[in-house]
Formats: structure tokens, C-alpha cells, sequence
């Protein structure tokens, strides 16, 4: 595992797969459900990583209500800092509110990255209704008002080309052109959508 954690440390301050091309992040660090032991170790490596470096981490939870906070606890106890992580697509993974307020309080950024999508059948996990973007609006609006603007960061997740203005999808411009709105209209103030979109970013990807 110690030569994983060095990969990992080199990465960031040399750079990567040969280039000087140094990472800013690491991650996305994905995972599935149950969490596999190589999957385990690959979080270690990436806490202990994290330790030295004080940069920030990006993971990718597997599809259980439970997975995130597993997550959270194995970085923990190799001395991950969860104030300097994201835990991202919430949006599909957490959907019972007290069971997201627990996962809040242990501390990492709460993300909802999945704007622009909505379907009736989630492929990846048949049991899980995929909310509309009113519906995540809803939950940020919630989140807000139980105290957790300073740890609420957003995206869209485009992966595919269908996603692109291009070939018909919502693009890059989706949160700013009708999801802020939205948020504004929701209750979230506009000091609110700052913090969200600029102020927790950049403290999240500021390294300590």
C-alpha cells in the first residue's frame, strides 16, 4: 500500500503517467457496494496520500444509502481529512433526509452533480427513482436551511455527448441558466448560490 501512496503523492507533485502535468485533485476515487478489499486499499493509499499533501479528494460512492458513510469511515481511520473531501452523487445514492443529515454531519462536501438528468428507469440501480432537478433543488433549499451552505457543491457530471448543447443536451451553462434560478426562487439567496458555486469550491480545492 505504501508504494500506491507514493504513486499518489507523485502525482500530485511531479506529475502524472510520465508528464509534468501535476494532479490538483484526487479522484475521482470510485467505489462500488459492498466496497471490495482492493477498493479499500486504494482509499487508504488515497487518505494517507491526502495526510501528506493536504489536497483535496473527490469520490465516487457506490449505489447504497450506506456507502458514503462507509466511505467517510475508512478514510478517517487512515487519517483522511473528510473537511477537505467531496462525497459526490448524492443525489442518486442518499434520498431519506434524516439518513442525509447523518451522512452531513460527519463532515465531507455534499455534492449534487447529477443536474441535467432525469430519467424513470436509473440503470445502474433499478430501485432508485432518479429525481428531477426540482427535486434536487428541493434537497439543496433543505440543506441550506438545516445549516449546511458552507459544504453544498453542484455540477452536472457530462460524460457522454448526448449531455452537449451540441447534440441536443443541457450543456455546461445548465446550473447557471436554470438551475440558480431556481435555487433563487427555492429560498436560496443569492449570498447562498455564491457560496455553492464559487466560495466552496475553491476552498475545497485550495490545498492546506
Amino acid at each position: 500500500m505504501l508504494m500506491l501512496t507514493d504513486i499518489i503523492v507523485s502525482e500530485v507533485l511531479h506529475g502524472a503517467d510520465g508528464t509534468d502535468i501535476r494532479c490538483g485533485v484526487i479522484g475521482e476515487i470510485g467505489t462500488g457496494w459492498p466496497i471490495t478489499e482492493s477498493e479499500k486499499k486504494v482509499l487508504r493509499a488515497t487518505a494517507q496520500a491526502q495526510a501528506q499533501l493536504g489536497c483535496p479528494v473527490i469520490i465516487h460512492p457506490g449505489r447504497d444509502p450506506a456507502a458514503p458513510a462507509e466511505v467517510v469511515r475508512i478514510l478517517q481511520e487512515a487519517g483522511g481529512d473528510i473537511s477537505k473531501t467531496v462525497m459526490s452523487h448524492l443525489d442518486r445514492t442518499i434520498f431519506d433526509t434524516n439518513e442525509l443529515l447523518e451522512f452531513a454531519k460527519l463532515g465531507s462536501y455534499l455534492e449534487y452533480d447529477l443536474f441535467g438528468t432525469e430519467m424513470l428507469t436509473y440503470p445502474y440501480n433499478l430501485e432508485v427513482d432518479m429525481p428531477s432537478d426540482s427535486q434536487r433543488v428541493q434537497v439543496l433549499a433543505f440543506l441550506v436551511k438545516e445549516g449546511y451552505e458552507d459544504k453544498i457543491v453542484v455540477a452536472h457530471d457530462i460524460h457522454t455527448k448526448n449531455r452537449l448543447t451540441k447534440y441536443g443536451g443541457h450543456g455546461y451553462s445548465h446550473i447557471l441558466k436554470n438551475i440558480v434560478p431556481k435555487m433563487l426562487m427555492r429560498g436560496i439567496s443569492q449570498h447562498q448560490v455564491d457560496k455553492i458555486l464559487i466560495d466552496n469550491p475553491k476552498h475545497w480545492l485550495t490545498f492546506k
